[in-house]
């Protein structure tokens, strides 16, 4: 005789970081664009700045959904603030946030099962959030930079959640032939630009060398790393730089992290630092000595042509080159993908399910005339945020 049996109830529990949590299981979660995601780089983020609570959800024994959480930075940091990331909506969303998913990441995806259960699991998951976020005074949550379908889902776990367009990430498929097939794709102009930027960097007699991150590498690389967030606005000096790293190493994260190096003789005057998972590569860190010298199209070399060829000779299928600078970037050939914050106030909605369109579509045409002729750039992902429907 067949038996109806009750769907097994999902308990949620607020470990207070990420140390106490099957690694395993947690990383059966993370899907093949969810690096950020994984237990050893939340894990680095609590090593180097303190710990955060993290929501879990399991039925049976079974870790079903992780949710990191941290503070944001508050109104001074407009890429980690609810004004900063959006701010025509910011002021209905109250005050205090608590932020969900990596501290510090611009890009997030949902640690969660799929199938049937995923949704229920969501729905647990951003109730316990909020109930964290009434324990800590806060006024509601957000989780932004996240990945443009995973949003939508969130939001649809929730009746007052709003999804709300706010960034795009980058990333270029690799080619079989790294960088140099991907600029003979390009125009006539393009290609004379690129040979220009090329020789003007040969010139200055910078080698690039490819290295793994031992700690003698890191040491060199920190404080380069530490001058680039300066000369961009951001706090903190190399021993931050150092703290994360060597939390990384501490993780076993630095196994997967390679450094494309630009040296001037003995001297390094320029490195950018990337991440292997799966079948993609992320670019993480870009830094430069600028207090010895101007540069010269280091950037362009280490962060788009090294890494290219590196990952074309690896086997990797996507480089993920992350957001700002999206107009070089999509003139490189970069292809432009939707990142959304989910805001749920602890009362009240951010703002009604017609604004919630009004700005997504607003948004989303910003981006498309962004990338402007490069009609590669804008994927069928695009398509949620274009639509008047809900």
């Amino acid at each position: 005789m067949n038996v109806l049996r009750a769907p097994t109830a999902i308990g949620t529990l607020v470990h207070p970081d990420a140390h106490g949590i099957d690694s395993a299981a947690w990383d059966r979660l993370v899907g093949a664009d969810n690096f950020y995601g994984s237990h050893r780089w939340v894990r680095s983020t609590h090593l180097a700045s303190g710990g955060d609570p993290v929501v879990t959800a399991s039925a049976s024994d079974v870790l079903l959904g992780v949710l990191p959480t941290w503070p944001g930075e508050g109104g001074g940091d407009e890429m980690f603030s609810l004004p900063g990331i959006l701010p025509g909506l910011a002021a209905a969303g109250g005050g205090r946030q608590l932020w969900l998913g990596t501290r510090r990441s611009v890009r997030n995806e949902l640690l969660c099962v799929r199938g049937p259960r995923r949704r229920p699991v969501l729905r647990a998951l951003l109730g316990r959030a909020l109930e964290l976020a009434a324990d800590r005074g806060d006024d509601g949550v957000v989780m932004a930079y996240l990945d443009g379908e995973d949003a939508l889902e969130l939001a649809a776990a929730h009746p007052r959640a709003r999804a709300l367009l706010h960034s795009a990430d980058t990333y270029l498929p690799v080619p079989p032939g790294g960088a140099g097939e991907l600029s003979a794709r390009a125009s006539q102009h393009t290609r004379t630009r690129r040979r220009s930027e090329m020789r003007a960097f040969q010139r200055t007699g910078t080698v690039v060398r490819t290295a793994r991150l031992t700690e003698d590498v890191v040491a060199r690389v920190a404080d380069l790393i530490a001058q680039n967030r300066t000369r961009h606005g951001s706090s903190g000096g190399p021993q931050a730089v150092l703290d994360a790293l060597n939390a990384q190493r501490a993780t076993g994260l630095l196994d997967a992290a390679v450094a494309f190096l630009g040296l001037r003789g003995p001297d390094l005057v320029a490195a950018t630092v990337c991440y292997e998972h799966g079948d993609r590569l992320y670019a993480r860190y870009f830094g430069y000595d600028y207090t010895s010298t101007a540069p010269t199209n280091e950037y362009f070399l280490l962060t788009y042509h090294a890494p290219l060829d590196y990952a074309a000779e690896g086997g990797f299928r996507r480089y993920r080159t992350a957001i700002s600078a999206w107009d070089v970037k999509v003139r490189r050939g970069a292809r432009l993908t939707p990142l959304a914050a989910v805001v749920l106030p602890l009362h009240g909605a951010v703002c009604t399910p017609a604004r919630q369109r009004e700005h997504n579509i607003t948004a989303a045409g910003r981006w498309r005339e962004l990338a402007g002729d490069h009609l590669q750039a804008m994927g069928p992902e695009w398509a949620s945020w274009e639509s008047p429907l809900p």
